[in-house]
């Protein structure tokens, strides 16, 4: 078997391994030439009365919003299951993070006909929305 030691130093090095392609995203918020990405993550409550077909819905409609041109990557997400820590809020039903090019373009996303459509779509659902505009410092 091995030792106390001898596990955590496997730990250490496969957690720099997995971490590692985390970490050169997050150094690629900035483009070669300077130029500033805008991430853009928005969290949805759901009423209490929303059925598991609405969410279903809801889901494809969120995959919709990713054909918008402006959007660089994108990620829609649910809460995961981690351990609960005073730190971490897992009450929303769903979670969206794009990546645009600049603020322009984030600017331009908000005003596209599918992004208008999902709002007039489904604002109904949600009991609450977050959101969360980052650039790099």
């Amino acid at each position: 078997m091995f030792s106390g030691k001898t596990v955590f130093i496997l730990s250490l090095l496969l957690s720099s391994l997995l971490i590692a392609p985390i970490l050169s995203d997050v150094q690629a918020q900035q483009s070669d030439d300077g130029e500033t990405f805008l991430v853009h993550t928005v969290f949805f409550w759901f009423h209490g009365d929303v059925t598991e077909e609405e969410s279903r819905d809801f889901y494809h409609e969120l995959q919709k919003l990713q054909e918008i041109p402006q959007i660089i990557h994108g990620w829609i997400g649910v809460p995961a299951p981690t351990e609960e820590r005073g730190v971490i809020d897992s009450s929303y039903n769903y979670s969206i993070t794009f990546v645009f090019d600049s603020v322009e373009a984030e600017a331009e996303y908000q005003v596209h006909p599918i992004h208008t459509e999902f709002v007039e779509k489904n604002v109904r659902l949600w009991d609450r929305v977050v959101v969360y505009d980052a650039i790099n410092p």
